[in-house]
């Protein structure tokens, strides 16, 4: 394809184009971010099923109590569900650290600035579609980048409170610099972790149930998407990626 023969702007497709982009494939993820994808999706749960179980004494709870009596009966008693928790989550602050050490100047760099750097059209982006979803507005969508603006500020907000959770939980496990500090790090832990479970319900939903961003979701499987929605959702995206090839060829 020549470089003047990839549109500007998205234009309407005929069914033949349609049909024909939706059988090519585009690479969206590396291997090494899927696989930090899955393992960040595992360690999620786990730590959050276990927590539920933990946050629970005679004067408060967040789960019932035949829910902890499942958890702490399936690993031998709550001190063990305890040592499991904070085990798992030091193995996760390590795995994160070396992935984001060792991999920053490679491929981590970029995805950073992919997902989270937000321009002009994705400001745009934010305000009609919120005036779309009260219906306000019927105006098309900006053309955004391989991640659109909802998907960089759900970005921004899990980095913004990672690095909250990490600290806070070291602090309670290991009770570093004595009961205030401590106490200000349950609730510091408790925030930032309620922040990312509400994000990561809106992702999920987003992802494994809302039918236009089915292909999202798999591309954290297979590490492609169609070119119809690449085209169709993420084309300044999908633009550069022709150039790319274009200027390749």
């Amino acid at each position: 394809m020549r470089t003047d023969a990839i549109p500007v702007l998205a234009v309407p497709l005929t069914a033949e184009q349609s049909e024909t982009m939706a059988q090519l494939r585009i690479k969206k993820h590396d291997v090494a971010i899927m696989l930090l994808h899955w393992f960040n999706a595992s360690v999620w749960l786990l730590e959050l099923l276990t927590g539920l179980a933990l946050i629970s004494s005679d004067y408060f709870r967040v789960v019932p109590l035949w829910y902890v009596a499942i958890a702490e009966g399936a690993f031998g008693g709550r001190a063990h569900m305890l040592q499991f928790h904070v085990a798992l989550g030091l193995t996760w602050i390590v795995v994160f650290l070396v992935y984001g050490i060792f991999g920053f100047r490679t491929y981590l760099g970029e995805v950073l600035h992919k997902e989270i750097a937000l321009d002009r059209d994705d400001f745009r982006w934010l305000i009609v579609r919120t005036l779309r979803i009260l219906g306000q507005s019927n105006e098309p969508l900006p053309p955004q980048g391989s991640y659109n603006a909802g998907q960089k500020l759900f970005a921004f907000m899990i980095y913004a409170m990672i690095p909250v959770v990490m600290v806070s939980g070291v602090i309670m496990a290991f009770q570093f610099f004595g009961p205030t500090v401590v106490g200000w790090a349950i609730v510091a832990h408790f925030a930032a972790v309620g922040a990312v479970v509400s994000g990561l319900m809106v992702h999920v939903y987003m992802g494994a149930v809302f039918p236009e961003e089915k292909s999202a979701f798999f591309s954290m499987i297979t590490g492609t998407v169609d070119e119809l929605y690449a085209y169709s959702h993420h084309f300044k995206w999908w633009r550069e990626v022709k150039l790319a090839q274009a200027e390749w060829e």
